[in-house]
C-alpha cells in the first residue's frame, strides 16, 4: 500500500514538473504578433474575400 502511494506521488510530481517546463519554456519562445499583412502582388485571386472583424 506504501508503495502504490509513493509511485502516484512521484507520477503526480514528475506531470507537474513536466507541465511547468512546458510553460516556461512557451513564455520564452514567445515571440510578439506579426500584424496582418496583405499577400504581396495586390488582391487576393477570387471572387470572394473574407473579412475577420470589423
Amino acid at each position: 500500500m506504501k508503495g502504490r502511494r509513493l509511485f502516484l506521488a512521484a507520477l503526480l510530481a514528475a506531470g507537474a514538473a513536466t507541465f511547468l517546463l512546458a510553460v516556461l519554456r512557451k513564455r520564452q519562445e514567445e515571440s510578439p504578433a506579426v500584424p496582418y499583412a496583405r499577400p504581396e502582388g495586390g488582391e487576393r485571386e477570387g471572387e470572394f474575400e473574407l473579412f475577420i472583424g470589423s
